[in-house]
């Protein structure tokens, strides 16, 4: 009945709001039954939400799961009314004791948003991974979750309350997974003087880049108020109200891209300004005062105008000001805190605050106070920042914002750009220090980086916009595999001279190539891993080969400025070549970082190495810079990242990410990039050595572009004596170009056209229930004569494919694979298996895997099946493979004989079986359906899990 009412009132505004043209429309947070609760009482409100991979609308089903009115409900008025709906409930998920954090009445209990697209399907559901101190009803996640979607106006992220003042997940989805926009229900208590709603959300957009729909609950008498639709250059609507304890409807428009939006703020370097300028006078008067339980360093501003600062620790804040008229009933202080805040939370903190105080004694300094009446004729207030997350605020009288009245300009300072019309409250940058933050106190930290304007259209807290008009629906993609010139073996490092005179060498082929694929009208061309100087290195010998590779944030084009950060002759090259032939080029070498004895993990000799992918624009400038997280074990020439980086760059052709080689059999970056980030295409610059059966290079790339239904570019380096060949161009649908050649040493240039966006071609593979075949049929007669055998020092479990055709179940632990075949010809003298493994691979790295394989033998020896083989002579009039996948991460492999690929030949069907469209046109290597069980896999083994 309780939520009923709620609910009653939600649904005429969203009426509302899809009348007024809206294309989404956040609800608040508690928003349905309200926060008076204990852990006991709020368990009738709560429901048993599903993942949505579900794909599920509960308006169309509602007895699909458990009884959920509310669901069903919000589900309904989105379908009705053709919006997203974004609402926040509670989730309830049973436990035993088998798992060792399940509290003891048997049920977690999580602070929950669902969101509901247009269709009325569930399309995302976050847990809430900060929970408020008096949260005491809800359980802690066991990670925080990246929520992530699509829609046609833009990509979107959710998190919720306390969420935006730490790490995870928000900076995450702001700065790795780049979303667009943020919905943000909440039930926030207004603190004053920084922390009201309408101020701290604000700023947070402005800060981070990116637009924030923010909907708050509404009690005046616990001061909650404040809602708002905030985009990177300020709020677009807002309200805040004390006085009536109405509800309030916001509606305005949005860009949907803003980081594409020409007048997207330029990158701000905080500390710039206040670290370059002379030492302004200091007030010897300083005094302290507490703002929110945090001890500020104040000084007063005696005179109408004038310059100051003042420090704490490491903290130097800078002011220039001048009053329209000093009120000599108004106090207004300069303070600053660099300290950890340790009250309703623990999270670091380094503020400059220009605020007025409630009253002429110095005392009250840093309390609250909503009303003042001196206005700035103006303002500049700086700091010299640790840390590069800075959120601006500028309170005017009556908790009023001032959008279009300040700007914050690249060196850092906060500026007015005019008399402020109304009396001036509060101007704050306010940094938060997430490096310093001590560990999640209930969970490990987890971390896991120019195309037309759009048009704006109308939103609830949100708005609508069309794809790219002048986007491109395809693109020419190429790829090449070059025979890389290698340096002699050497330990003792040669001269810089020497280094760059080998990687001229190879810059002169990859020149080549890259002029070619320009004539040929390709947009981008990738080029493999260790392209430039080969592999043979220690860390010592590798050093002269090595630039300082900067952020791409630094707007920089290497061609026509080379020695902007020292020099960098690789990069200079590489730009130059994008630049002439106006194209994307992606590149893999080597990046050097100084580092000293105050960071406990830098190596002996001063710097860390990096295993690095860099990308140009057809302008030269650098856009993207990647460093190797998932080191292959003989790389121990460069060093690891602290965390994995989710890099990417939109271009007028798609969406891309970038990871590198041995990266694609790990969850991060790869599986991040995809599924979270929702890259149109991969970059992947490789040195690949071949390992049949199952991991060829052309065989692995191809079945992982298909498993995840994106576009991949691989590039591997050519060198038959360490079996490395093999490049593609991959399309979710199969091969559009692919080359494997162990005869000759020559490289090899790859052009075919793409779609740019493939998740919204005719032509891309609907979802796959991996196991939902071979879970709902009886199994097949099991072959009595099993063995094991072993595939890459993995044991697997065979069964002889004994007869031309048949039925076979094969089994493992939990994984049984199914197999229907009939040979063209059972020949005497080829011998097949089925095969299964399920298990921890543990030979150059450890990864979970879940495989059902249909292989040739290496001869009619049992003892030689999983061994590798080229050859085969055995052609199928049909197969259809299966298996009872626990893991959604499954890869699709047709090998034929000459390891080469079967495009066209062959279907994964919804139910996860593996087909083949009809006989088989050449001998068949393998068939098989490779699982990768992410979260079965060890921790990250040189770094912490993220």
């Amino acid at each position: 009945m309780l939520m009923e009412k709620n609910i009653a009132i939600l649904e005429a505004a969203v009426k509302e709001a899809a009348r007024q043209g809206a294309n989404i429309i956040v609800t608040p947070e508690d928003g349905i039954y309200g926060w008076v609760f204990t852990r006991e009482t709020i368990y009738p409100y709560l429901k048993d939400i599903p993942d949505p991979q579900v794909d599920w609308i509960p308006c169309a089903h509602p007895g699909r799961f458990a009884p959920s009115p509310v669901l069903e409900r919000l589900s309904c008025l989105a379908r009705s009314n053709s919006i997203y709906v974004v609402a926040n409930m509670g989730d309830k998920k049973p436990c035993n004791s088998s798992d060792p954090r399940c509290p003891s009445d048997g049920h977690y209990q999580y602070n929950t948003n669902v969101v509901f697209d247009s269709e009325g399907k569930l399309v995302a559901r976050y847990h809430k991974y900060n929970l408020f101190v008096t949260e005491k009803q809800f359980n802690y996640p066991k990670d925080p979750g990246f929520v992530t979607f699509n829609t046609s106006f833009g990509y979107f992220g959710i998190f919720t309350c306390a969420d935006i003042l730490y790490h995870d997940p928000a900076v995450v989805l702001a700065s790795r997974f780049q979303v667009d926009t943020i919905l943000f229900p909440t039930a926030w208590v207004n603190t004053l003087p920084l922390l009201s709603a309408v101020q701290f959300h604000s700023a947070w957009a402005m800060g981070m880049g990116i637009n924030f729909l923010s909907a708050n609950t509404h009690n005046s008498t616990l001061d909650m108020t404040g809602s708002g639709i905030y985009a990177p250059d300020g709020p677009k609507a807002y309200y805040y109200s004390t006085e009536m304890d109405n509800g309030h409807l916001l509606v305005t428009e949005l860009s949907s891209r803003p980081r594409l939006s020409p007048d997207y703020p330029a990158a701000v370097n905080w500390t710039l300004y206040a670290s370059q300028t002379n030492q302004l006078p200091s007030n010897k008067h300083s005094f302290s005062g507490v703002v929110y339980h945090d001890l500020f360093s104040f000084t007063e501003l005696t005179e109408s105008e004038g310059n100051c600062a003042i420090c704490q620790h490491d903290l130097c804040c800078r002011l220039s000001y001048k009053m329209v008229e000093k009120q000599q009933d108004e106090v207004h202080v300069l303070g600053v805190f660099d300290g950890l805040h340790v009250v309703e939370g623990e999270y670091y903190l380094q503020i400059c605050t220009l605020l007025k105080c409630p009253s002429t004694n110095l005392s009250t300094c840093g309390q609250p106070v909503e009303t003042a009446q001196t206005k700035f004729e103006m303002f500049s207030l700086s700091g010299t920042f640790g840390t590069s997350y800075v959120f601006p605020e500028v309170l005017y009288s009556g908790v009023q914002l001032a959008p279009g009245e300040f700007e914050v300009l690249t060196d850092g300072r906060l500026r007015s750009r005019a008399t402020t019309s109304k009396p001036v409250l509060s101007v704050t940058l306010f940094g938060r220090w997430y490096e310093k933050d001590p560990p999640h106190t209930h969970q490990a930290s987890s971390v896991p980086a120019m195309l037309p304007s759009q048009a704006l259209l109308p939103a609830v807290v949100l708005a609508l916009t069309a794809l790219q008009a002048l986007a491109s629906d395809t693109f020419i993609a190429a790829v090449y595999e070059h025979a890389v010139i290698l340096p002699d073996p050497t330990a003792e490092p040669i001269s810089p001279d020497d280094a760059l005179a080998l990687m001229n060498k190879n810059m002169d082929v990859l020149e080549r190539a890259i002029k070619e694929a320009a004539q040929k009208g390709a947009h981008i061309i990738v080029t493999p891993e260790d392209g430039i100087y080969g592999w043979r290195f220690t860390r010592e010998s590798i050093y002269p080969y090595l630039e300082d590779i900067p952020d791409p944030v630094v707007n920089w084009i290497p061609c026509t400025d080379p020695s902007r950060f020292g020099p960098a002759p690789v990069q200079e090259r590489l730009s130059c070549m994008a630049r002439s032939n106006s194209i994307y080029v992606v590149a893999n070498m080597g990046d050097k970082k100084p580092c000293n004895s105050s960071d406990p993990k830098c190596p002996s000799d001063g710097h860390y190495h990096y295993n690095t992918d860099v990308v140009f624009d057809p302008q030269g400038k650098l856009v993207a810079r990647y460093h190797k997280y998932n080191l292959f074990m003989g790389e121990s020439q460069f060093n690891y990242p602290k965390e994995p980086e989710a890099v990417t760059f939109e271009t007028p052709f798609g969406k891309f990410g970038i990871f590198t080689c041995f990266d694609i059999l790990f969850y991060e970056p790869a599986v991040v990039l995809v599924s979270k980030m929702q890259v149109d295409t991969v970059l992947f610059p490789t040195a690949w050595m071949n390992v049949l059966p199952f991991l060829t290079a052309v065989e692995f790339h191809s079945a992982w572009a298909m498993g995840m239904r994106v576009n991949v570019l691989a590039a591997n380096t050519h060198n038959t004596s360490l079996a490395m060949t093999g490049s593609g161009i991959y399309a979710p649908a199969g091969a559009r170009a692919y080359s494997y050649n162990m005869k000759t040493e020559d490289g090899h240039l790859l052009i075919a056209q793409l779609d740019a966006h493939p998740r919204l071609s005719p032509a891309s593979p609907p979802a796959v229930s991996w196991n939902s075949y071979a879970l709902s049929v009886e199994r097949f007669s099991q072959n009595d004569h099993e063995f094991s055998g072993i595939i890459f020092e993995d044991p697997f479990t065979f069964t002889e494919l004994t007869k031309p055709g048949g039925n076979l179940t094969l089994c493992q632990k939990d994984l049984c694979c199914h197999l229907s075949y009939k040979m063209a010809e059972k020949r005497d003298d080829e011998v097949y298996v089925l095969g299964a493994f399920d298990g921890l691979h543990v030979v150059e790295g450890e990864y979970y895997l879940q495989i059902c394989t249909l292989l040739k033998c290496l001869s009619t020896n049992l003892s030689t099946c999983g061994q590798p083989v080229e050859t085969a002579q055995t052609k199928f009039e049909m197969f259809s493979l299966s298996g009872t996948f626990g893991t959604s991460y499954v890869f699709p492999e047709v090998l034929y004989s000459g390891v080469q690929l079967a495009p066209g030949e062959f279907e994964v069907l919804t139910d996860g079986r593996l087909r083949s469209r009809a006989t088989t046109s050449k001998p068949v290597l393998t068939v098989t359906l490779f699982g990768r069980w992410y979260e079965k896999d060890p921790p990250h083994t040189h770094q912490a899990s993220s």
